[in-house]
């Protein structure tokens, strides 16, 4: 994660501009951005068009990068194509996924609703829970 500061000192009258020091073309060639592998990927199926593509960077395995990745082919040449296709949920989506606020385990209310108390349970218990649910309202106005 990148952190940015600010300090009112570099405006004073007189302030010299911030300069990294330079020894040499091996300072900018290590400085290069670089990744392990980059492939195309797709998020967000439940948004319409859906399935955008994204040219994914990855380094140790973790995603470092996403861009739009302009792949959709041309489907009538005179026509405005599609690409690059994608919007702002796709391209925050590797940021979500590394968020400290990303829910992993299953969590069930413990308090009333709006109390934001949860509990975590197994995989088990949430998946035997929502089975019940889903067939006690089958049984009650049917499975339609």
């Amino acid at each position: 994660m990148f952190t940015a500061s600010l300090s009112l000192e570099a405006l004073q009258k007189g302030a010299e501009p911030a300069r990294r020091e330079y020894k040499g073309t091996e300072d900018v060639y290590r400085q290069q951005w670089r990744w392990d592998k980059s492939f195309v990927a797709t998020h967000c199926v439940d948004c319409y068009p859906g399935n955008c593509p994204y040219r994914v960077y990855v380094k140790d395995g973790v995603i470092l990068y996403e861009e739009q990745a302009g792949t959709l082919p041309i489907i009538e040449k005179g026509v405005p194509d599609l690409n690059p296709m994608g919007c702002q949920k796709g391209a925050a989506w590797s940021r979500l996924l590394y968020s400290p606020e990303r829910v992993l385990h299953p969590l069930k209310r413990a308090g009333k609703r709006g109390d934001g108390k949860w509990q975590q349970i197994t995989w088990e218990q949430a998946l035997t829970e929502i089975a019940d649910h889903i067939l006690d309202a089958i049984q009650e106005v049917g499975p339609e």
